[in-house]
């Protein structure tokens, strides 16, 4: 049996797929990522796709990366970031978001 919660994402995801309208993706990324340019190497990467969103450190050691635009891209982009800072990430937690887009361009957040 699904929880509400899960339902909910299972419909969201399913209107968004299903119309082709823009996504929000939030990347959690674990492992030796603070200290060795993730957040330059990923914004280098990132300028060669149509996303926006942003990349940051977080205190408890993590990087987080917020991907929106179309589906496409932003799984392109994902696997370009992984494919640049392999060796670097251990582990990664994806979260689909609702709502709109918020940021008007790619970032490096501080």
């Amino acid at each position: 049996m699904f929880s509400l919660l899960e339902l909910e994402r299972s419909i969201f995801l399913y209107q968004y797929l299903l119309l082709g309208m823009n996504l929000r993706k939030k990347i959690i990324y674990k492992g030796n990522v603070q200290g060795v340019a993730f957040r330059w190497n990923t914004n280098d990467v990132i300028m060669g796709f149509a996303v926006t969103g942003y990349v940051k450190n977080l205190s408890d050691g993590t990087v987080e990366l917020l991907l929106e635009g179309e589906k496409n891209e932003l799984e392109n982009a994902r696997q370009a970031v992984e494919e640049r800072m392999r060796g670097y990430w251990t582990k990664r937690e994806l979260e689909y978001l609702p709502g709109e887009s918020h940021w008007a361009n790619f970032t490096i957040r501080y």
